[in-house]
């Protein structure tokens, strides 16, 4: 592969010096060229300007900021500071910037250069051979040490020449690499399948080859690529690899051999000799930051492997060396927990003396090249000095929290037993480490909780120091040890209000994920599938009350969902096995009756029973119609859609829905039948999610100030159940798009923000009364049969309940851990489904929105309309005086008054259950009106009948057009009665037939 090199004279000559790059970080930079005036650097915060440019004499620009960096820069430097990124990696966003070179050939500048050709005869598949460079660059150099790391070592030259002093500190890091065995290697070749393979390194892509030789004499190297894009292949081995090596032991060695022989030669005191130990041995996580260390001057150690564990006889060597050994582990989650577990190595206590450098946690708020989180030494020197590092190692503590020294009488003689002191500062940086710490609930309460893992638990004063007590128990301490902790006042709630507060976490989703977590795994649910992930490698919080105490394996899908080109949603099921899927099916069979029963009267007993046996829990009844099959499909898609929502707990704007259950049969009565199942949809949610339960037949619920005050966070949904006909929908629907506000009794009230409040699900027997746009967009229905019943009134033949299907409750003590399996997995499925379907999937609408508009205008009306409107009564299809017709409604209803507006309300939505046409377009006036001018009619109480005034007026008509196309321009003469209309008039010719 040709590798394309793009030099700094190349970056300089393709930006006009660099003044191109600049004018990129400072727009107005060509008002200060040539007039030797200050400028404000943009990305600093200055009230006095402190910047200047200038032309060199080759031709270059460079910057100074006086007030900041102190130091002339060009534009490659200056781009390095701006970027916070290597010299090589300045190169590359200047190129990629300023289209210097092509993508391509930018990209192979930071890969290897690999070729490959035939084999020689004579060299054996597996062999290696490697090429070593005379001399080492100094762009791989910087790849390796940090800037501030160079800057000391620099610093210790500052005497010299800037050309002497420049060579001098990369022969430092040139003897610094030799001495830890690192050494440059121009290229290496492997012989595989008969082929010389060669992997050459270019100028930002080094090649480090780690020799090491074991305790029996053995040798082998780490081949070391640290830019290689994939992390598996940054290491490989070379000879007899040892899994136990400890790196940078044998220097450590020598080290304090040297200082001992040097005590030796310039003291007699055999106790000063014996006292003679290093200052400090730094147990580093990889080579960077080892190599980094040792320049700054510190002596490293670092595994060979990621499967090193460092082993009690080489703790036994290290200590008598040193002052101390410390650690230094990155700040990510892996990083902590190996440290962790490290300084807790129960096989000597020697390991709770090793001391742990903390690197600053703000570090992870700032991005490396790659723009992930800083967490180790290498990114800290990026920010930090050798001096802010020299203070974390000064107050770098071990995990042993007390002190165990001889104790003597008031003579002086030494006690048979020692005597022992708690740090209260290693106390409280041991509960630290053990996860313990406090957590702000709101403004008047504070909490302690652990974190063990990614397992939050909440815990009280006494059981932090029981858990004190435990450890040392755990360890075989002294009986007196445990006493002096039992007797300590300083271990108690004063002391641990010291403990920090900690904020985890608890988002178990994104807008792409949910998790579940169960005992023996978490669940990882997108779009693409649903994905086993130990939950010691998971990154999400979670309180250990919401670990579902199930142990789980995962299935095959269930079911698959379709949608064709005309918009028809079909359900392919591959297991119904779930009792909660067979639940569903049951819940969405709208045309049960008409399979069940109508459809097969003529069958034998014998026959009956073996259709109902055969299709028990069947979607797609054989004899119904294709669009009932379809229609009983949607329903169940639809409620597995609903569920799936409810389960990702993430609360997009985009869809601020209330999951809204009723029943799917139409209503013609005013009244509550129930016990269809949808509160048992919201029973299986409540398995898995937190689910706080509200009564909705408490009409005045809302009137209580402090409803919502067991509303937290750690809420996942607010279900209304069985709301009734007042209940007020109308705040409910306020809710879905707005904070919430929570008022604890003697508290002080707090606000959940919309992202961070509940969803909301309710179950009713009666639609909204508004079904405008504004409301539909928030709801998300779904509707239930009335397969489950209670015969009250003989409508049924039988009483049908789940437990009859099922032979049990659904999520019941009885219940298996293979139905559960069944049931989670289920649910996980929906959760899938939800995630994958990129728009809303809607119920079968008709039958909820003829609730809605039979709710809405009132069963009197309806049952008024529905005599008043017949086609016998000769009202259909011609124009109705609106005054008649709203008295002969306020007399039927039994009511004194009623508006006009609100009498033609009730009438459009009687038009629009009844899919009639409501004064059509035909009939209306310019205005929309529609009036007539006709005689005068009124109510003559007395007669009780309608008379006429003898006088015409224009009035206000109604037109209810049926289904017939040709308008009338008859007028309803309420003065005629149906019977008075059907007689002949006397004389009156017999028609011809």
């Amino acid at each position: 592969m040709q590798q394309y090199k793009i030099t700094k004279e190349d970056i300089l000559l393709n930006t006009n010096g660099g003044l191109d790059i600049f004018r990129f970080y400072i727009p107005d930079i060509d008002e200060f060229v040539r007039t030797n005036k200050h400028f404000t650097d943009p990305g600093r915060d200055e009230k006095t300007p402190s910047s200047k440019i200038k032309r060199t004499s080759d031709g270059n620009y460079i910057v100074n900021d006086f007030g900041n960096v102190g130091k002339w820069m060009n534009a490659i430097a200056y781009t390095q500071v701006k970027e916070n990124c290597e010299y090589g990696e300045a190169i590359k966003i200047i190129a990629e910037r300023h289209g210097i070179g092509s993508t391509a050939q930018i990209r192979s500048m930071y890969e290897a250069e690999v070729s490959s050709e035939d084999a020689k005869p004579d060299q054996p598949d597996g062999e290696w051979t490697f090429n070593h460079s005379e001399t080492i660059k100094e762009s791989h150099l910087r790849i390796i040490f940090s800037e501030r790391t160079w800057s000391y070592v620099a610093y210790q030259y500052r005497n010299k020449p800037e050309g002497e002093r420049e060579e001098l500190v990369l022969e430092h890091f040139r003897k610094l690499l030799l001495e830890q065995h690192w050494h440059v290697l121009d290229s290496y070749t492997i012989i595989k399948k008969r082929k010389a393979i060669t992997f050459k390194a270019t100028e930002f892509y080094p090649i480090f080859r780690i020799e090491e030789e074991t305790k029996d004499g053995a040798r082998f190297s780490k081949i070391y690529q640290p830019k290689s894009k994939d992390k598996g292949k940054r290491f490989y081995y070379h000879g007899k690899f040892d899994a136990q090596f400890l790196h940078g032991y044998a220097q450590v060695k020598k080290a304090y051999e040297e200082k001992v022989k040097q005590m030796e030669a310039e003291s007699d005191d055999e106790n000063e000799k014996k006292e003679q130990k290093l200052d400090e041995i730094i147990y580093c996580t990889g080579g960077s930051d080892a190599l980094n260390f040792r320049a700054l001057g510190y002596h490293v150690i670092y595994p060979s492997s990621e499967h090193f564990k460092l082993t009690r006889d080489q703790l036994f060597k290290l200590f008598p060396k040193a002052k101390s050994i410390l650690t230094c582990p990155d700040l990510d989650y892996t990083g902590q927990m190996q440290n962790h577990r490290l300084c807790l190595t129960n096989t000597h206590p020697l390991f709770l003396d090793i001391k742990t450098i903390e690197l600053p946690l703000e570090l992870q708020a700032k991005r490396d090249q790659y723009g992930r989180p800083c967490k180790d030494l290498r990114d800290y020197m990026k920010y930090y000095s050798s001096g802010d590092l020299s203070n974390l190692i000064k107050v770098a503590k071990m995990y042993r929290f007390w002190d165990e020294t001889p104790a003597y009488d008031r003579q002086g003689n030494k006690k048979e037993r020692n005597q022992y002191e708690l740090s209260i500062e290693r106390v409280l940086n041991f509960l630290v480490k053990a996860g313990f710490g406090r957590r702000k609930v709101n403004e008047e309460t504070i909490e302690f909780i652990q974190i063990d893992g990614n397992l939050v638990r909440q815990v009280k004063p006494e059981d932090i120091k029981a858990y004190l007590l435990n450890f040392l128990r755990s360890r075989y301490v002294s009986e007196h040890l445990l006493n002096v902790v039992h007797k300590s006042t300083a271990i108690s709630a004063n002391s641990f209000d010291s403990l920090p507060i900690l904020n985890p976490d608890f988002r178990d989703y994104d807008p792409w994920t949910q998790y579940m977590f169960f005992e023996n795994t978490t669940w990882k649910i997108t779009a693409g599938g649903i994905e086993d992930v130990q939950s010691n490698k998971l990154e999400k919080m979670v309180w250990e009350s919401k670990i579902l105490k199930k142990k789980v394996r995962k299935l095959e899908p269930m079911f698959t969902v379709n949608k064709d080109d005309s918009g028809h949603y079909s359900i392919d099921i591959k297991n119904q096995d779930s009792m909660f899927f067979r639940f569903l099916i049951q819940t969405s069979r709208v045309h049960w009756r008409k399979e069940l029963e109508d459809n097969i009267e003529h069958l034998s007993d014998e026959e009956i029973a073996a259709y109902r046996d055969k299709n028990r829990f069947n979607i797609y009844g054989p004899n119904l119609t294709q669009e009932e099959k379809d229609e009983q499909a949607l329903h169940l898609i639809n409620k597995m859609y609903c569920f799936g929502y409810m389960m990702h707990r993430y609360k997009a704007e985009s869809r601020p829905w209330i999951v809204y259950g009723m029943d799917d049969t139409p209503q013609k009565e005013q009244g509550s039948f129930g016990g269809t199942g949808k509160s048992i949809f919201f029973k299986g949610l409540r398995t898995i999610k937190n689910l706080l339960l509200f009564d909705g037949k408490n009409v005045k619920l809302f009137d209580d100030n402090h409803v919502f005050e067991q509303v937290t966070t750690n809420t996942d949904t607010m279900y209304i159940d069985d709301a009734d006909r007042n209940f007020p929908m109308e705040r409910v629907f306020s809710m879905t798009t707005g904070d919430i506000t929570v008022n604890p009794k003697g508290k002080t009230r707090t606000t959940l923000p919309f992202s961070e409040s509940p969803k909301l699900g309710i179950t009713t027997n009666f639609a909204p009364d508004d079904l405008g746009p504004s409301l539909m967009r928030r709801i998300l229905f779904f509707g239930t049969s009335n397969y489950y019943h209670v015969d009250k009134t003989g409508m049924f033949r039988e009483n049908r309940q789940p437990v009859d299907d099922f032979g049990k409750e659904l999520w019941a003590a009885q219940y298996t851990d293979d139905e559960w399996n069944l049931d989670l997995n289920f649910m996980a499925q929906c959760c899938q489904l939800y995630l994958s379907w990129p728009t809303w999937i809607e119920a079968p609408m008709k039958n909820i929105m003829d609730r809605a508009f039979t709710n809405s205008m009132g069963f009197a009306f309806l049952a008024w309309a529905e005599v008043f409107f017949t086609k016998e009564s000769g009202r259909l299809d011609c124009f109705v005086p609106t005054q008649y017709a709203l008295e002969e409604y306020k007399a039927e209803a039994n009511i004194k008054t009623i508006t006009s507006n609100g009498f033609n309300s009730k009438m459009k939505l009687f038009a629009q259950l009844k899919k009639m046409s409501l004064n059509p377009k035909e009939v209306q006036n310019n205005d929309g009106r529609v009036t007539k001018t006709w005689d005068v009619v009124r109510f003559d109480n007395r007669e009780k009948k309608w008379i006429k005034d003898d006088r015409k007026k224009t009035q206000a008509m109604i037109y209810l057009q049926s289904d017939q196309d040709a308008i009338n321009d008859i007028v309803h003469d309420p003065t005629i009665s149906i019977a008075d209309a059907m007689e002949p008039i006397p004389g009156t010719k017999s028609p011809g037939f």
